[in-house]
């Protein structure tokens, strides 16, 4: 009776390895497919474009003293970055809710021209900047942030997520447009978006919302290029 109880404590001991080396396995396996895929989206060349254009904004929104969206914010907030590729100034507006209470930035500024051509991105330095408080001149704000549709904006998808479509040019300017409500973020990089709308839902829809975020507060004397 005792030896064939040690037999029976021997065959359950070694099905217990068994099983537990089997699982070993598959966790590495599935490690390793999964460090595979991250790898290929970290890859991507549209990918590491907008990584270089999201280091650039960090830089510039500490240059401009703005939060980083990054981070989290209390209540909703949006920024929409016209980035040149060539040329200055570049544009930024930003639209803040405080509550019910909604606030419309409109930021025009310059960067120095240096010796060094890495300090665009690397470091870039702000010479000069005009920020204005703008509203909706013919409509009110209640209509206007109902036009705007925001939450939209979530569903849409940036360049590096799009399958199968190049935006790329040789020159022009880019679009960053960052989304940020308490403690959700998430960026949306158009390259060209009036150029590529044709080509993309995504640029199109990005360029009818960008329509009516600045259409509406248009007026003689504002500072716009």
């Amino acid at each position: 009776m005792l030896k064939q109880f040690l037999y029976i404590l021997a065959a359950l001991s070694l099905t217990s390895c068994v099983d537990k080396t089997n699982s070993t396995k598959g966790t590495n396996k599935d490690s390793a497919s999964s460090s595979q895929q991250d790898t290929s989206i970290t890859n991507n060349f549209d990918y590491q474009i907008e990584q270089k254009y999201l280091k650039r904004k960090r830089l510039l929104s500490e240059r401009l003293a703005l939060l980083d969206l990054e981070k989290g914010t209390n209540d909703f907030e949006l920024r929409i970055w016209y980035i040149p590729s060539m040329w200055d100034p570049s544009i930024l507006y930003i639209l803040k809710a405080n509550n019910s209470t909604w606030n419309l930035y409109h930021y025009q500024f310059y960067t120095l021209t240096v010796t060094e051509p890495n300090h665009f991105w690397d470091n870039p330095l702000v010479d000069s900047v005009v920020m204005e408080s703008v509203r909706p001149q013919k409509i009110s704000w209640s209509t206007y942030i109902k036009n705007l549709q925001l939450n939209t904006l979530w569903k849409l998808q940036t360049e590096s997520s799009i399958k199968g479509k190049k935006f790329s040019v040789n020159d022009g300017y880019r679009c960053l447009l960052e989304l940020s409500d308490k403690g959700k973020y998430k960026y949306l990089f158009y390259t060209m978006p009036e150029y590529n709308q044709g080509k993309d839902i995504n640029h199109k829809k990005f360029v009818e919302f960008k329509n009516h975020l600045v259409d509406p507060i248009i007026y003689k004397g504002m500072h716009n290029p």
